[in-house]
This record gives structure tokens, sequence and C-alpha cells, in this order.
């Protein structure tokens, strides 16, 4: 468990699918993470989170539940996928789902305790994201923990009647501890 003064990450469970459900259907939150209305069947989701489960770090996922301590309320994910680890990269991912706790600064917090796991536990020497350009919380957010854009995929996703740019962004090693 990683933890700080406003957020735990834990081990996602199987419980945590009936909320996740609700989220991946939010026509709001798909919107910001998806770039598009999704309507997922529970079962699905379910499966999904199963999934993860099973997952280990050395499988190529690390995902990690987000919780904020008081209540221990399940709040959304963060991850890690696509682990390489010839290169020492990985594909780093989140979410927040309620929206009452969107712009709360517990994705960065997560995002901060998340980076100090990959590179100080996993070793890694780069994490990378894409973020749909819409998602200017998520782009703030990123930016802050240290990442820095490299690049757009112009107009990679047609969503609201428009095609939709997707930022690259990384942090690597050395630039996250001259951070420190």
């Amino acid at each position: 468990m990683l933890k700080s003064d406003t957020v735990r990450l834990r081990l996602t469970q199987p419980e945590d699918a009936a909320a996740r459900y609700v989220w991946f259907n939010d026509p709001d939150f798909t919107r910001l993470y998806l770039g598009r209305p999704a309507v997922l069947r529970y079962r699905q989701v379910e499966e999904e989170v199963f999934l993860v489960c099973q997952s280990t770090v050395a499988s190529g996922l690390a995902e990690l539940a987000i919780e904020i301590p008081d209540g221990n309320r399940y709040i959304g994910n963060a991850f890690f996928r696509r682990i390489n680890w010839q290169d020492r990269h990985a594909e780093y991912g989140i979410f927040i789902g309620p929206h009452e706790y969107w712009g709360k600064r517990l994705g960065a917090e997560a995002t901060r305790l998340m980076l100090a796991y990959g590179f100080q536990e996993l070793g890694l020497h780069r994490i990378w994201l894409t973020v749909f350009a819409l998602n200017h919380r998520g782009l703030r957010c990123f930016e802050k923990c240290g990442f820095r854009q490299e690049g757009v995929f112009r107009e990679v996703t047609y969503s609201g009647g428009v095609f939709q740019d997707i930022i690259g962004m990384s942090i690597l090693d050395h630039e996250y501890r001259s951070a420190q």
C-alpha cells in the first residue's frame, strides 16, 4: 500500500467493479478519459477488474485503487501498463470517478505516489502517458508532477462531432530525482 495524507493506493479488489461500472458509463467521465461515450455492460467491467486483480507487475501491469483515507472511499485507479523491463519504461494512466473529487488535487497526489513507486521501487527510466487535449485538469496535473509534453497526435479520435487531439507526455528518472 502506498499512502500520503490525502490518498491511499491499494490493490484493486473485485468489489471495485460496481463503482467502476458507474464511472465507465458516465458521459462526462468517458469524454475526459476515453474521448467518446461508452456504454459498457456490467459483465465487461467485472471481467476487466478480475483480470486486473490477477495481474502482476512482472506481467506488465500494475494497477492500484485510489482511496481517500476518510472512510476508505474508493475513488479511482492509477496504473502502469505496457511495462517494458528491458528498456525500463511504462505507460501511466489514472482516473478519478466521482465528480465531487475532480479538481481536488487527489489525482496529482496519486500520480506523485505512483512516480515514486515507478522510479524508486520498479527502477523505471521513463514513464509516459497520453491525455486528451480537452482534459485541461489532467494536463495541468501531469505538468505539475513533472511530465513534459513530447508531441501532439493531431485529430486522432472523433468525439462530440469533432476530431480531438491527444497529447503525449513523459518524465525521465533523472528529471524526477532532480525535482525531489
